[in-house]
């Protein structure tokens, strides 16, 4: 006996449907009947993902967006069905245009249509500014003005995934009057479903600035912030950047910020975290080189948190894996962050041990250092703490090894709730240390405490295992993947050590 789709039960055709991850199989289905139609048309819209057809490698126009943003403008019932939006890369300004012009050539300009016509105008506080944005809407590689109309007329866009540069100043401006609750948002609040914010940046190089961050901040029901190869403007004493400065304290209804691969100077750091009200989680991995300039305090950064002290449970301090910083410019103090204990809340942390010891921890320092330092891991974490991650362990595994073994003895006293340790490094590397570790990790079984032992894998970012790195705490966030492979890495691998003797080596490799 055979079926049709059409005699099939709408929850099994739905799920059917569901299963398909091609925008060009979903159109093919919608054409095929009204009730196919209708099931297929939701799943073709909760996800726009628009990616530059030129490798996504700088400010390139997307041919897809206009025609997209007059569709939606036109249709506030398909508006209404799109969930989620992507874009690799950022785009367009105008600058061909604008410099073609200025050379008095001539330039093929675009007809304006209504929809959009309509909307500059009811955005636009002033005839100049209208006047302006509609002749950047003639321009065929200005999508600055086109997105910045076509996001705000999104009613349930719940995630933004944005590669965005400097100089989009149309799209600037709606954020900034969406968080103002300024024209066009006086009357009717825009973006009330965005709870998830991506920003991302392509050049592996340069980095962008952190302004857009304190634009997403005044969003009326931002949850979580994500920030990729953005950095604070270069030097040592310049000004606070303007958009973070101005946000009041416990504004902010985010509560997860996320900054990988990223360097702020201190003050930045701290008018970003005074603002929420009540930060969850904060992730900061330290990039590098030329991303930013600006001086690196360790201290200064956990003192940004100051105003999180009862909110915080989760904390991720490190730095960029591939290339490891080098602490030497006067400006930057490695003195170690000299306790979390401030942090009455704080479930899970993790943390490169250079941040807990100092910079000194990965050189080859006197016994006495060494002495000073075994107390390191001691009276350094709250009571409420459950599960630590040490990172980069390779900086020095004796003295880790030896803080870790006086830590474990003052458990009950120092955190009695502990029960996952993960200690993290190049094991592979480190054969001397193989059973000092595997002694640690029965020891800590005795305190009830479950010890991981996980080893990077070689490599960077062009090594040939390498993945896209999952986001949150437990890399179990996925966003769009990164351009350039700036966001793949080597996996980690879990040691699983095997204590009979007839094994060659004392140890297995698992993914993690």
């Amino acid at each position: 006996m055979s079926y049709s789709m059409g005699s099939l039960p709408a929850e099994i055709v739905r799920s059917i449907v569901s299963q398909i991850d091609s925008n060009d199989t979903l159109c093919n289905v919608a054409r095929t009947c009204h009730a196919l139609y209708d099931t297929s048309i939701p799943f073709l819209y909760d996800h726009i993902a628009l990616y530059d057809q030129e490798g996504g490698t700088g400010c390139h126009e997307f041919e897809e967006l206009r025609p997209l943003a007059s569709l939606l403008l036109r249709r506030p019932d398909l508006a209404r069905l799109v969930h989620h939006f992507t874009m690799r890369d950022a785009p367009s300004t105008g600058f061909l245009t604008e410099e073609t012009l200025r050379k008095g050539e001539p330039v093929e300009l675009l007809e304006v249509d209504d929809v959009f016509k309509d909307r500059i105008k009811a955005a636009s506080h002033n005839e100049e500014e209208e006047k302006q944005w509609l002749e950047h809407m003639t321009w065929p590689d200005h999508g600055d003005a086109t997105l910045a109309l076509l996001l705000p007329a999104l009613p349930k866009l719940e995630s933004l995934d944005l590669m965005i540069m400097h100089g989009c100043t149309y799209f600037e401006k709606m954020m900034q009057r969406a968080g103002m609750r300024e024209k066009p948002f006086d009357k009717e609040p825009g973006f009330l479903a965005l709870t998830d914010i991506m920003h991302t940046w392509y050049d592996e190089k340069y980095g962008m600035g952190v302004e857009y961050v304190g634009m997403f901040m005044r969003l009326p029901f931002i949850r979580r912030i994500f920030g990729h190869r953005i950095g604070s403007d270069d030097g040592f004493d310049g000004e606070a950047d303007k958009t973070l400065a101005a946000l009041d304290t416990a504004s902010s209804t985010v509560s997860h910020i996320e900054l990988k691969d990223c360097k702020l100077h201190a003050r930045d750091l701290a008018n970003m975290l005074r603002a929420p009200a009540a930060l969850k989680t904060f992730i900061y991995e330290v990039g590098t080189g030329h991303l930013s300039y600006c001086s690196m305090d360790f201290r200064a950064t956990v003192s940004a948190l100051a105003p999180q002290v009862y909110h915080l449970e989760n904390l991720w301090l490190d730095f960029e894996y591939s290339y490891r910083p080098v602490w030497d410019d006067e400006s930057d103090d490695t003195t170690p962050i000299a306790s979390f204990t401030q942090f009455e809340n704080l479930k899970v942390l993790k943390v490169a041990i250079v941040f807990v010891f100092g910079d000194e921890v990965t050189s080859s320092l006197s016994q006495d250092w060494k002495q000073c330092q075994l107390q390191g891991l001691t009276d350094k974490f709250p009571r409420s703490l459950v599960t630590l991650h040490l990172l980069h362990c390779e900086d020095n595994f004796e003295l880790v090894l030896l803080a870790l073994e006086n830590m474990l003895a003052h458990k009950e006293r120092d955190v009695p709730r502990l029960s996952k340790l993960v200690f993290q490094g190049a094991i592979l590397k480190a054969k001397e240390w193989w059973d000092r570790i595997m002694w640690i990790t029965q020891l800590s079984k005795t305190k009830g405490v479950e010890m991981v032992t996980v080893t990077a894998t070689e490599g960077t970012s062009s090594y040939n295992g390498a993945v896209e790195r999952g986001w949150g705490m437990d890399k179990d966030i996925s966003w769009a993947e990164g351009v350039n492979i700036l966001n793949r890495y080597p996996p980690d691998k879990i040691v699983e050590w095997q204590y009979e003797m007839q094994h060659d080596l004392p140890l297995v490799l698992k993914s993690m």
